[in-house]
């Protein structure tokens, strides 16, 4: 009886503590699975509406649709997983290129996205690329704009050009506009009532890689209407890439509207909603499709005869688009490569899915614990650091050495200053690792991405004398969002650490905006926050805004990550 008492205790004892509220051991260890079931379901749904909304005169068979649309929803969760664009502009160019050789016709049409990746691949051009200023083209009027516009063009020209359902010889786009709806509206939902209202997860060079791939993605589907035979490729491609988003948008949305804390969380409420996806939505899709099959020549029919009794009553002209069919097809394309060029890069700014996936990842701790993490790199502390220490020893708490500044370190810190590292830790101060940087392409930074961690954590207990916790998801120069090494810091026992807020320092100070910002979202969650703060260039010195950090949160306690985001806390309602 002891000794199996022993035996239990020492089970417990050994085993990593256990998340609350998650299936941590419950869904496959290797998440290709689970990226394969939302690619095969996207795929599915994207060849049976170009099917049904396809005439009959068109005789294609459903493998040829299928495989086309399973390109596009390949090229859309490349950059969904790998979190970044340029990752998403090489899925896109490969996959369409390998659609349009498939068919027959020219590649010229998908180089556009190649250019830009290979641009980013280049020391000198990349700079170009990533240094761009583009803040403004991710504000909400300019996304529903960007959306919004293609959309209502396209729905005007198909009530122009009087089509109905089954409009002979034409694709028709009544059941293609209802799910592009159904995207947009699902898009604006979760950005506009996001948990992190400043807490995007794009740095300001991979917000200009998404501006430059966005125009790559729509230069290219346009080449593509001026191709007619091949119009349906492009068609297909772009629906197949539309439905792989709108899944990734629903479980992400359901997710961040409870506020889940880190990837367990994250998944065990994916679970929920793919249980509400088959006994909801499957049904609803269905229905609908036997709705417009069973109503839908009555519909268009009686919507023809009503516009022509408009247009004889003087209320209706005849429109001068009604014969453009190739304008129509050309609206209805852009319309779909819009939703995908500004889908990707804004579903990444909101939702860190590979690290979710391959990683145990935070983007804030638990809420209602008065407890905020405060982050910053290395790289980014000023050199006199007197001022900073004091007023971090003056807001400890009882228990505490000083409050807790959380540092990023990266191997190249580790080798080049670990006396001074040393002296930080003793502080009562927690470092963590932070990826290198490195030039080229993140999809093909394999290799080097789990070399360098390994090399970093390993050195890092070797300076410190201890394993490194937690790795910071940085950004796609950094190749910090590479699924393998999420995969590999999971498995040296380390989390991936984001940010719920970002604070970018340029003039060495805070601006009165980023104050309200800060406090606004501590508050918002009273606790939980990770504080991200980053210099803009070089010479700013960091100082003053962390202390005015530490200064405006006067009821707040400032944590160690791991205090911060806990494995089983308890439950404060």
């Amino acid at each position: 009886m002891s000794a199996a008492t022993t035996t239990e205790e020492a089970a417990a004892t050994s085993s990593t503590p256990r998340e609350r509220g998650t299936l941590k051991h419950t869904l496959p260890r290797r998440p290709i699975f689970l990226i394969g079931l939302v690619w095969a379901a996207s795929a599915t749904l994207a060849t049976m509406l170009s099917l049904h909304s396809l005439p009959s005169v068109y005789d294609t068979s459903w493998q040829i649709f299928f495989g086309v649309a399973s390109l596009g929803s390949a090229s859309a969760l490349v950059g969904l997983v790998f979190g970044d664009s340029l990752s998403h502009s090489l899925a896109f160019g490969a996959a369409l290129l390998i659609a349009r050789y498939c068919s027959g016709a020219s590649i010229v049409e998908a180089s556009p996205p190649l250019v830009v990746a290979a641009l980013a691949s280049i020391r000198g051009t990349r700079a170009i690329i990533s240094n761009l200023d583009w803040e403004f083209m991710f504000s909400s009027t300019t996304l529903h704009a960007c959306c919004l516009l293609p959309f209502l063009t396209a729905v005007y020209l198909l009530i122009a050009s009087d089509f109905n359902v089954k409009a002979p010889g034409l694709f028709s786009i009544t059941p293609s506009c209802t799910v592009a709806f159904i995207t947009l509206a699902l898009m604006h939902y979760y950005n506009k009532n996001r948990a992190h209202k400043h807490g995007y997860l794009l740095t300001s060079e991979m917000k200009s890689h998404a501006v430059f791939v966005a125009n790559a993605i729509i230069l290219s589907a346009s080449l593509m209407t001026q191709d007619e035979p091949f119009y349906m490729v492009i068609v297909v491609f772009l629906l197949g890439s539309m439905f792989a988003l709108l899944m990734s948008l629903f479980f992400a949305g359901v997710a961040d509207s409870w506020y889940t804390v880190g990837s367990g969380q994250f998944q065990m409420v994916s679970l929920d909603s793919v249980g509400m996806m088959v006994y909801f939505f499957w049904p609803a899709i269905i229905i609908y499709f036997r709705f417009v099959d069973k109503y839908g020549d009555y519909i268009g029919g009686k919507s023809i005869t009503a516009f022509g009794y408009l247009k004889s009553m003087g209320l209706l002209t005849d429109s001068p688009l009604k014969s453009g069919d190739d304008i129509f097809s050309f609206s209805f394309v852009i319309m779909l490569a819009i939703i995908t060029a500004v889908g990707v890069p804004l579903f990444n700014a909101l939702c860190p899915l590979g690290g979710y996936l391959y990683s145990r990842a935070y983007t804030h701790g638990q809420p209602n614990t008065k407890q905020v993490a405060l982050c910053i790199s290395y790289s980014d502390l000023p050199k006199d650091r007197t001022t900073l220490w004091a007023i971090l020893a003056d807001r400890k708490k009882e228990g505490q050495a000083t409050a807790v500044l959380n540092i990023f370190v990266t191997l190249e810190d580790l080798k080049m200053h670990p006396s001074e590292l040393k002296l930080i830790a003793a502080k009562g101060h927690k470092l963590s690792l932070e990826p290198t940087e490195f030039i080229g392409l993140s999809l093909f930074q394999k290799t080097a991405a789990t070399c360098n961690i390994e090399f970093a954590h390993y050195e890092y207990t070797e300076v410190l004398g201890e394993a490194p916790a937690w790795l910071l998801a940085k950004s796609v120069d950094a190749i910090g969002r590479h699924p393998s090494l999420f995969h590999k810091a999971s498995d040296l026992g380390m989390k991936v650490v984001y940010w719920s807020t970002l604070v970018k320092v340029a003039s060495g100070k805070l601006t009165s905006q980023q104050k309200d910002v800060i406090i606004g979202d501590c508050q918002d969650k009273n606790g939980g926050s990770i504080i991200y703060v980053t210099s803009d260039n070089s010479t700013s010195n960091t100082t003053a805004p962390l202390c005015e950090v530490v200064g405006m949160l006067d009821e707040f306690t400032f944590e160690s990550l791991s205090s911060v985001a806990r494995d089983d806390p308890t439950m404060v309602l």
